[in-house]
Order: structure tokens, then sequence, then C-alpha cells
């Protein structure tokens, strides 16, 4: 009888799992392949051969040769890729959700997070096309994420999860966002272990019950570890020298010939008007959830009326970029809808607005993240240097004249690290959110959440 209510447990701690893996069945039945870039790629080698192509990509358009040889042979069985993106789409949720240790709460988090997450956007070139050199290489950040973990509480990595490590470390390396972002989680993994070397605190069982932490067990886990930074270093590398990211640049100021007279402050300008469009003009799903949840948090914390009201300004701005603009048309022009645009007049007030709402939005975070983490100021610079990486991914799409053609699934890194520290905060004030959770407030915005979420999986099931 004891058995049999623990796999009850144990099975309702997995119903988030089967909710992702029932609307990942919906979004790959409804996926269409094939169009868009995918007819490219699928003819890619067919005149070339496999390395002559990789190789002319190489040394005239793109850096991701890891990637394109994965793609080029997978677009070859779209049964097999559709497959395989399923099994990573079904999964995403279990990598976030074991970096906090798992459990009812983080499972329902890291469900709420994938399912948060503008899927449609993965279909913008090709499903195939987008979904491995964008999707594909996220999830592998997370994998090592998982690994990382592991390694940090001394469990043992046996050797097929060690070598899987450094293959996916490799082929999610080869996307230069996420190569930049692995390196620095690497590096504050680093600092993060010497700091631990000072305390003295005696290796003990983690929550999964591992066996006692021995000598061969690190040894053994530096080792895969000191390959994943390898191939990191490698490729970014690599991705620095590739001549063909300044020959896509050059290709690509043909459709935009305005970019050449840009300097530095045009285009940290465009980069930085391009995440306000995405995210805060457009009152983006995922953005609006990321600083409610925030502000709602410090609520708990604090149950002070003016942090809170400071950490909700973020939600204030886009309150007023929604409905006032809509309500209140002659307000129109103290809300700005930024286009994709090429000109713009530095004495003009539309120039400075969206600048004003980017610049109190990121500092409501700041101070939210500050109230929430501040009791342990290195997990606060950590998830400041996370946050960090993720708008810098976003930023520096201003010094590339492909800024709008890749549309916005080049944020899908943003998007991920804005949820994944918002995990971290929960994760960091479990017991208090449970007791609030409780209450009318909570269970209202548990309900409000649940909304977002149904109303972005109908969307993407529409648009898939």
């Amino acid at each position: 009888m004891e058995n049999q209510n623990k796999v009850r447990a144990d099975l309702r701690q997995l119903i988030p799992f089967f909710i992702v893996a029932f609307v990942g069945i919906i979004y790959h039945l409804r996926i269409r392949p094939m169009a868009g870039d995918d007819v490219f790629f699928s003819q890619a080698t067919s005149e070339l051969g496999l390395w002559n192509y990789l190789i002319l990509r190489y040394e005239t358009w793109t850096s991701r040769f890891v990637i394109e040889f994965l793609l080029v042979e997978i677009i070859k069985y779209p049964l097999l890729w559709r497959l395989i993106d399923l099994a990573l789409f079904i999964s995403f949720p279990v990598l976030l959700s074991k970096i906090f240790g798992g459990g009812k709460w983080m499972n329902w988090c890291a469900t709420a997070a994938i399912l948060l997450y503008p899927f449609h956007d993965m279909g913008t070139a090709g499903w195939i096309t987008t979904t491995v050199n964008y999707f594909w290489p996220v999830w592998g950040m997370f994998f090592v994420g998982v690994l990382l973990k592991k390694m940090l509480v001394h469990k043992k990595i046996g050797i097929m999860e060690g070598i899987a490590g450094v293959l996916v470390c490799l082929i999610a390396s080869s996307h230069e966002q996420v190569a930049v972002i692995l390196f620095v989680v690497f590096v504050l993994y680093g600092i993060y272990m010497v700091i631990g070397k000072h305390r003295k605190e005696s290796l003990m069982q983690d929550s999964a019950g591992s066996d006692l932490a021995d000598r061969k067990v690190i040894r053994g886990n530096r080792f895969y570890l000191a390959g994943m930074v390898l191939v990191n270093v490698a490729t970014l590398i690599s991705i620095l020298l590739c001549p063909g990211n300044a020959g896509r640049n050059a290709v690509s100021i043909v459709d935009l010939p305005i970019f050449e007279t840009y300097g530095f402050g045009d285009k940290l300008y465009l980069g930085l008007l391009s995440i306000e469009r995405v995210f805060i003009a457009n009152c983006d799903a995922v953005f609006l959830t990321v600083t409610l949840v925030l502000a709602m948090l410090v609520y708990v914390k604090t149950d002070d009326y003016k942090k809170t009201l400071i950490s909700a300004l973020p939600v204030l701005i886009l309150f007023g970029q929604t409905a006032l603009r809509t309500a209140y048309p002659g307000l129109s022009g103290l809300f700005v809808m930024p286009e994709q645009i090429t000109e713009w007049s530095w004495g003009a007030l539309s120039t400075w607005l969206p600048m004003v709402y980017l610049a109190v939005t990121v500092a409501a975070m700041l101070y939210a993240l500050w109230i929430i983490l501040g009791e342990r100021p290195l997990e606060y610079i950590y998830a400041l240097l996370m946050l960090g990486c993720g708008f810098g991914a976003g930023m520096i799409l201003g010094f590339m004249a492909t800024i709008y053609v890749s549309g916005e699934r080049v944020y899908i890194t943003l998007y991920f690290i804005m949820l994944f520290v918002t995990m971290f905060c929960i994760y960091r004030m479990a017991d208090a959110v449970e007791e609030k959770i409780k209450q009318t407030g909570g269970k209202l915005a548990v309900t409000l959440l649940v909304l977002i979420c149904l109303v972005n999986v109908g969307f993407v099931t529409l648009s898939c």
C-alpha cells in the first residue's frame, strides 16, 4: 500500500511533463516542414558534396559549421527530425526542473516556461532549419547546465552521459549567442568552485541520494568538464576567425545600404530599440509574465506597497503600451510603437521614449532581483550576469545588417534566460510562494498564468 501511494505521488509530480508531451505531440503533428530555407538546405550538398559545401559556407556565409553539418543531414529525413525535435521539446522542462532539483513546484514552473515560449517563431525560416539552428542549441545549453549541477553536488557523470555532454556542447556552441553564454557559465562555475574550496564543508549526499563523492568521481567529472570547455573555447575561436561572418554582413548591406552610414551610437540604438520593440512595445506575453511574477515575488517577500510598485513599473509600462494606447488614441505619441525602422531623428521625442521605457524596465527588474536575491549577493550577481548575457545577445544584433532578416527567433536565448532567472527567484522563495498560492490573490495569479499559457498554445497550434 505504501509503495502504491509513492507511485501515485510520483505520477502526480509528472503530470506537468505529461501536459507538455501532449502539447508537443499536437504541435509536431501540425507542423509542416520543407518550406522556406528548408528547401535550400535539402538541396545544399547535391552539387558540391558535404565537405565542400561546409567549407564554402564557412568561408562565405556562417560560422555554424557543426550545426549546418547536422542540418543538411537531418533534413533528408523529416520524420526523424520530427521525432528528435519532439523529444527535445518534451524533455526541455525536465532539464529546467532538474537544474533546480526537481519537485512539484519546479516541474510546474518549467512546464509553464516551455508553454509560454512563442514556439511559432521556430517556423519563420522553415521548421527544420529554424529549430536546428536555434531551439536545439538552447536545449543543449540547459543540458550542459544539468551536467554542471550534477558536478556541483559531486554526483558521478556516466561515460555515455559525459560523451553526450561534450557532443551536445559542441553543437550548442556552434550557435554564436549560445557559445558566448556557455563560456560565461563555465567561467562562473569555475569561480564558484574556487570560492567553494575555501569552505570547510564535508561532501554530503545530494537530494537524489547519490553516493558520497570521492576523488575518482571528482576527477572523472572534471575530465568531462574539460572536454566541454575545450570544445566551447575552440568553437568560439572558430566563430571569431570565420571569414564568412564578414561576407554575410557585406551581402546583407546590399539589402540595407544605409547600415554602412551607421556609427557606433546608431548601431547600439538599433539593437536596444529592437529589444524594446519585441518585448515592451509589443507587450510580449513572456516578458509580461516575467515582470509580473517578479513584482509579485517582491510583494510576497516584503509586503511593502512602495517596493512592489517600483518593481511593477515594467508592468505599468506594458499596460500603457496596450490599454492606454488602444483606449486613448490621443496618447499614442507617448507610447511609441517602433517598427523595423532604418532612419530616425536624434532630436525627436519618439526616438528617446522607447529608450526611457527600456531603461526604467531594466532598472526596475534589477531592483526586484535585489529585493528577492539580495541576501545572497553572489547569486544576485550571477543572475545579473546571466540576464546581461541575454540582453547583450539581443543588443549585439544592432551591429549586424541582418537584424531585421532573422526576425524574433534570434531572441530565443533571451526568452529562456529570463524564464530561467524567474524560476530561480521562485525556487529561492518556494515556501513563501506556496503559502501565498493558497490565498485568493495567489489563485488568481495562477489562473492568469494558465490563461496566458492556453492562449499561447492555441495560437502556436493554429500557426503551425
